[in-house]
C-alpha cells in the first residue's frame, strides 16, 4: 500500500485507526484497519475500562471508492467491565465508523436513505448497485423500520407527500420541515388516517405544502381548518405544463405556413402535379423493356413471388427429388 493511500484512508476512517493494508481486485476494494484505542466505555454503566479481554474482527461495507464495492476489515478489542455491580461483563469498544451490530458504516446508511426516500426500494437497490453499493430492497425496508425520527413540537410549516416503500404495494406519508426540508415524521399508509392523528399533536402548524391527494386535504381541513394549504412546487409545475399543453392543442392549427418570415392566415390550395410531363423528352433517356419474359426455350415465364430459402431442409429435399425424377 502506498504512503499517499494510507494518508487518504486515515482522513476517511479517523486518526484513531491505523490502515495497514489496502487490497483491490477487479470486483471490490478491502481496506484493513486496526483500532489504536486502549480503553473502552461500558454501554451499560458508562464506566471506562482498560481491562483487555479479546480481539475480534469485523467486516463492514463502506462508501464505495471508484464505483467499486468497498469493505473495511476492522481489528477491534473487547474489554471487561471493571464495575462489579454491572450486569455487562464483557463489551465491544465503540467504533466511530460503525455502531454495534451494524454491517455498514453510518455514512453509507445515510446515502442509502437519501436515494431511497425518492424511489421505490427495488428501484433504489438497482441504482445503488450501479454506484457500487450492495443492498437489497428488503434491507432498505428494514432500515426504514428501525429509523427513529425525533419530532419537533414547535414546528409551524410542513410539507406532506407520499413515498413508495415498495412501489405498487406499500406506501407511507413523509412530513418535512419547510424551513430546511429535513424529515420530521414518516407515517404508515397514505389514506390520511395516520396524518390525522399526527396533526392532533401539532396544532401550531399554520402552513402545509402538499400534493393533490384528497385524503390529505380532508385530514387537514378536519383537524386544522384555519391552516393554509398550498400546492408544492412539483405539482404546480405539473399543472402548468398540462394547462399549456391543452391551450396549444386548442389554439394551434395542425399546419402553419411561413412565407418570407410571415405566417400566412390562409393556406394555399395544394396542387398535385407531375414533376416530369409525359410529353417531355426526358423520359426517352430511360430504356424500359415491357415485353413478356421468356425462358431459354422461348416460352413465356410466370412471375414467382414465393420466398425461396435455398439453405432450408425442405428446399434441399425437393431439389434431390427433382434430380431423381430427371434421371
Amino acid at each position: 500500500m502506498k504512503y499517499e493511500e494510507i494518508n487518504i484512508a486515515k482522513k476517511l476512517y479517523g486518526e484513531e485507526n491505523t490502515v495497514y493494508e489496502w487490497v483491490e481486485t477487479e470486483r471490490e476494494i478491502e481496506i484493513r484497519i486496526k483500532s489504536q484505542t486502549r480503553e473502552g466505555k461500558c454501554p451499560k454503566c458508562g464506566e471506562e475500562s482498560r481491562s483487555y479481554h479479546a480481539t475480534c474482527r469485523r467486516r463492514v461495507q463502506s462508501v464505495p471508492i471508484g464505483m467499486k464495492p468497498t469493505y473495511i476489515e476492522i481489528i477491534a478489542y473487547k474489554y471487561k467491565c471493571e464495575n462489579e455491580k454491572c450486569e455487562q461483563k464483557v463489551f465491544m469498544e465503540q467504533l466511530g465508523l460503525v455502531n454495534r451490530r451494524q454491517v455498514r458504516t453510518t455514512e453509507l446508511t445515510s446515502i442509502i436513505l437519501a436515494v431511497s426516500v425518492f424511489m421505490s426500494n427495488e428501484g433504489s437497490s438497482k441504482v445503488l448497485g450501479h454506484m457500487g453499493i450492495k443492498v437489497s430492497n428488503d434491507t432498505i425496508r428494514r432500515i426504514y423500520e428501525r429509523m427513529e425520527i425525533v419530532e419537533e413540537e414547535e414546528i409551524e410549516g410542513v410539507g406532506i407527500d407520499e413515498v413508495a416503500l415498495r412501489k405498487g404495494q406499500s406506501y407511507a406519508t413523509a412530513i418535512y420541515d419547510l424551513k430546511d426540508h429535513h424529515m420530521v415524521a414518516l407515517l404508515k399508509g397514505r389514506d390520511g388516517e395516520t396524518l390525522r392523528e399526527w396533526l392532533k399533536k401539532h396544532r401550531k402548524i399554520k402552513v402545509v405544502a402538499r400534493d393533490r391527494a384528497s385524503a390529505y386535504a380532508k385530514a387537514i381541513n378536519d383537524i386544522l381548518p384555519e391552516c393554509m394549504q398550498v400546492a408544492d412546487r412539483f405539482h404546480l409545475l405539473q399543472n402548468l405544463i398540462e394547462k399549456i399543453g391543452e391551450i396549444f392543442k386548442e389554439e394551434m392549427p395542425k399546419e402553419i405556413l411561413i412565407k418570407e418570415g410571415e405566417i400566412m392566415n390562409i393556406l394555399p390550395e395544394k396542387k398535385k402535379e407531375l414533376k416530369v410531363s409525359p410529353e417531355s423528352k426526358e423520359l426517352e433517356q430511360y430504356q424500359y423493356d415491357n415485353e413478356i419474359p421468356r425462358d431459354n426455350d422461348g416460352l413465356p415465364t410466370e412471375y414467382d413471388n414465393r420466398n425461396h430459402y435455398l439453405t432450408s431442409s425442405e428446399y434441399k429435399k425437393n431439389a434431390e427429388n427433382r434430380k431423381k425424377n430427371k434421371s
